[in-house]
This record gives structure tokens, C-alpha cells and sequence, in this order.
């Protein structure tokens, strides 16, 4: 786990220093384009699966996204994706602990419906799918160590964007060198909440007796619709003079499955670190 730390902090310092690279002086119209954008996360996750354990697991994951997305003058399209591995533990009589490799995508389709002084303040609305699918594995579970799932959303967004602009003179922050010019950020909120959820993970604690010397862990996975998740998201934007701009995000995701029985609760807060790389 430390060496996926360090690599991940190489990788941002490697990227910043592209980034600060890249500076020209021309003037870009920030507002619209096409972006690539590639970050680093850290996404700190609460689980528990009431099919084998009442228990609340903490832990940390680590990983990378990447994100293709388009912002016009009336939509805002963007699909993206990434991976994060990690572990989460409990501490009661012994110490539990879970394994997990954890994907993440989603796909957004908002559209402008009001805006403010020429766009420095606008509000777009529209869908949002959001998926999770993850491998979970906990020894002290015995058969039932290993398994896998799935929860995938439909949301209805909302959001809202705010963007200033000021002049810069050249100089030095820190180590920095930074040219003149007209400097833009951007700052934006997004709230997603369900139209349709839908999650595919086994339907009881069991998956396999082993005894037929074979297992196969998908056989008792079974998908079920309702439920409940929950989703807002904050984003700071620092745009470079090329085009290119620096993102922070934070994302707050609260799920729970529709089963009483063998109910799955996930809640996430992660931080996302990136950069956009502009492609017109």
C-alpha cells in the first residue's frame, strides 16, 4: 500500500510540472471546449453488508480517474472512469479486515437553463449515471470471504457553476514563474438524486459450500431494483493561460440497497486531484 502512495504522489508531481510546462501566453476562451482529464484519488469508504456482519468497515482506497468531457454553450457532456484498491477494517474482539478492488464510471448529460452576467453564474440540469461495481475480499467471512457487486444509478442533476476572471502580472509565487495575463477560475456544485437504482451482489450470505471442489462466485448474485443513493460533488478549477486548468474535487456518495435481509450500506468521501488537458 505505501508503494501505491508514493507512486501516486510521484505521478501528480510529474503531471503538475507538465502542466506548468505547457504555460504560453495566448489567451484561450476557457468557458468551452473539449478536455482530457487525468487525476489521482483518495477515496475514504464506511461499508457494511448485514448479509454476513452488522460491522462498519473503514478504510482507505487509492486510485486514478480519467474523463473525456465537453462543455458548450448549452451542455455539459463528460464520461469518465477509474480504479481504486485498498483495504477497510473493524476492531472489536480481533481485528477484521477487507480487501477491495473498486471501480468507478459515470456518464453526465446536463443542459443550460439559466445564466447570469454573460455565463460568470449559470445552472444546468439533466441526468447522471453513476455506477460502482467492486471485488470484496474478507478471510474472516470463511465462504463467504469473497464477492461481488454492483450498484448502478440513474439520477436526476442539478448544477451550478460560478466563474471569475482577474489579471495577472508576471512574477514568482514559491519556486512558481508566473506569466501575465488574464487568469480564470471556476467553481461548481452538483447534486444527484435517484430516478432508478438498481444493484446486483448475492442474495445471502453463502455463495459456495466448496464441496463440489468448484465455486463460482457469481451463481447466487441476483439484481434487484430500490433503494437509495445519494450524490453531491464540488469542483475548483484553476486555468492556465494555454487552456489547460487544474481540478480539485470533493464527492460525497451515500448508497443503500432495498434488501432488508442482506442490505449493503456504502458511503464515500473522495478527493480527486487532476488535471484537464485542453483538446481544442
Amino acid at each position: 500500500m505505501k508503494s501505491v502512495s508514493f507512486g501516486i504522489v510521484v505521478f501528480c508531481f510529474l503531471l503538475f510540472g507538465q502542466l506548468l510546462a505547457q504555460e504560453k501566453s495566448k489567451q484561450v476562451d476557457f468557458r468551452y471546449g473539449k478536455f482530457f482529464n487525468v487525476a489521482a484519488l483518495l477515496d475514504y469508504q464506511g461499508s457494511r453488508d448485514f448479509g454476513v456482519s452488522p460491522l462498519v468497515y473503514r478504510g482507505f482506497h487509492y486510485g486514478g480517474m480519467a474523463e473525456l468531457g465537453f462543455e458548450g454553450l448549452r451542455w455539459d457532456i463528460s464520461v469518465d472512469g477509474g480504479i481504486g484498491v485498498g483495504e477497510s477494517s473493524v476492531a472489536k474482539v480481533a481485528t477484521f479486515v477487507s480487501e477491495s478492488t473498486v471501480f468507478y464510471y459515470n456518464a453526465r448529460f446536463l443542459r443550460k437553463i439559466w445564466e447570469k452576467d454573460e455565463g460568470k453564474l449559470d445552472f444546468r440540469t439533466g441526468l447522471h449515471l453513476g455506477g460502482y461495481s467492486a471485488q470484496r475480499v474478507t478471510p474472516a467471512f470463511l465462504n463467504a470471504s469473497l464477492v461481488w457487486e454492483s450498484i448502478n444509478t440513474l439520477f436526476a442533476s442539478a448544477k451550478i457553476n460560478w466563474r471569475h476572471s482577474h489579471e495577472q502580472s508576471a512574477g514568482k509565487f514559491l519556486f512558481i514563474r508566473q506569466r501575465e495575463g488574464l487568469r480564470h477560475i471556476k467553481l461548481s456544485s452538483q447534486l444527484s438524486l435517484p430516478l432508478l437504482n438498481s444493484v446486483w451482489r448475492p442474495d445471502y450470505a453463502y455463495i459456495d459450500d466448496f464441496s463440489d471442489g468448484d465455486a463460482d462466485v457469481f451463481a447466487n448474485n441476483k439484481l434487484n431494483f430500490g433503494g437509495l443513493r445519494l450524490q453531491w460533488r464540488s469542483d475548483a478549477y484553476y486555468y492556465f493561460l494555454n487552456g489547460n486548468a487544474l481540478r480539485l474535487t470533493y464527492l460525497w456518495d451515500a448508497q443503500r440497497s432495498a434488501n432488508t435481509i442482506n442490505r449493503l450500506e456504502l458511503g464515500h468521501h473522495q478527493m480527486v486531484l487532476g488535471i484537464m488537458i485542453r483538446l481544442n
